[in-house]
């Protein structure tokens, strides 16, 4: 017994020596680069350093970030370790990779350059779809999808809401009324109705400015790893991430305006406004950093929701067409031939499901690591549970 728990200390050290040379990694190249930093923020290394040893010790945390690592790893490499391009139908040569079970191997005879597909042996190790395409092939550039529409979500709708709830809280007033009433108004629909609603009416109009501006389309061409002929079907994957710009700001503006409320009344705040430190400076620098630790979690819990959010809009019909990969596209197609073909809803489904529960955990243990009252505590505990394993 006394062998285990020293064994279990052992391990958790290993994990804090590398989070600690990380770190200290990065100290050096920041001091490296500004002479004297190191020194001047030895508290803030010594906190991020706590940080990681609280997180170090929570299971699910870890398991979160492999999973949200994964997805990050595959998004981003996908298209190009891919067997198959994501409109490649071995069925055209082949019959067998039609609805083909996991595992199959389809060969391909001589003869098919001209329809993109190159002779020999492909295992199909998820299947294939209704259409004879590889359906791991489809999962992975499926990721590189969400993955864009989740980056470009995050880096504009919560910011509109941080922004307005900033300005709102701080301000006060009329300026308060007018954001909160309209933010009132937008939260009286359901988010996922008023995301259908422009997804199904922007395409349209999305369509004439890309053909106007080819460069764009070029742009997300290459974002989406999608081919030049398959430029048609952008429109309906921009309309998504505006549609979702949309309906993705009012909770943040509501968290932020009830923050700030606070902090507007601290000592902090009020030496800034008697030194005469104009407002925008007292909002950016002095009280968004104090509430960045709320915003960075419910930034990682709405990761998984755009996730979800996303394939749940394709899913329905309105958000990536054929022949875009996407989880939730390809779960729609693949429900037309459940339970025999169950492959073609499992694999996707299993993918979103494993992804959002990652965002959720490593969200649900950042709350306890930015918490400064809850690392005090991790950070006790921590230090008796390895006085007594180093005692046994």
């Amino acid at each position: 017994m006394a062998t285990r728990a020293a064994s279990e200390v052992y391990k958790k050290k290993l994990l804090d020596r590398f989070s600690d040379a990380l770190i200290d990694s990065i100290a050096g190249f920041m001091n490296k680069i500004r002479p004297g930093w190191k020194v001047r923020n030895q508290a803030r290394v010594d906190e991020w350093k706590l940080m990681f040893y609280a997180f170090n010790r929570s299971p699910l945390g870890i398991a979160g970030a492999i999973l949200v690592l994964a997805f990050l790893l595959l998004a981003i490499i996908g298209p190009w370790v891919a067997p198959l391009s994501y409109d490649t139908s071995l069925a055209l040569c082949n019959q067998q990779a039609y609805l083909a079970p996991p595992k199959t191997t389809v060969t391909i005879p001589g003869g098919c350059e001209a329809l993109g597909v190159k002779p020999g042996n492909y295992t199909l190790y998820l299947g294939g779809d209704s259409f004879g395409r590889d359906l791991g092939s489809r999962m992975l550039f499926g990721a590189r999808t969400s993955f864009v529409v989740m980056i470009f979500v995050l880096l504009v709708g919560p910011w509109i809401g941080i922004g307005l709830g900033l300005i709102s809280g701080y301000f006060g007033g009329s300026t308060d009324e007018l954001i909160m009433r309209t933010t009132d108004i937008f939260l009286v629909f359901p988010g996922l109705i008023l995301a259908i609603a422009f997804s199904a009416v922007l395409p349209s109009r999305i369509s004439g400015f890309l053909a106007s501006h080819h460069y764009v389309s070029l742009f997300f061409l290459h974002l989406f790893s999608l081919k030049i002929q398959h430029e048609g079907s952008l429109a309906s994957l921009l309309s998504v991430i505006i549609a979702l710009w949309i309906v993705w700001w009012p909770g943040y503006a509501r968290l932020v305006r009830g923050m700030v409320l606070s902090e507007k009344e601290n000592t902090y705040v009020e030496a800034a406004r008697a030194l005469g430190i104009p407002s925008r400076s007292i909002l950016v620098r002095h009280i968004m950093p104090n509430i960045s630790g709320p915003i960075l979690v419910y930034l990682s819990l709405d990761s998984g929701g755009v996730i979800l959010t996303e394939a749940g809009l394709s899913f329905l019909g309105v958000g990536a067409v054929p022949p875009i990969a996407d989880w939730g596209r390809i779960i729609y197609d693949g429900s037309q031939y459940f339970p025999n073909a169950w492959w073609l809803i499992f694999f996707p489904g299993l993918a979103i499901f494993l992804t959002v529960l990652g965002f959720n955990l490593l969200g649900d243990v950042l709350r306890d690591v930015l918490d400064p009252r809850t690392r005090r505590s991790i950070e006790f505990k921590l230090k008796k549970e390895i006085e007594v394993g180093e005692e046994q």
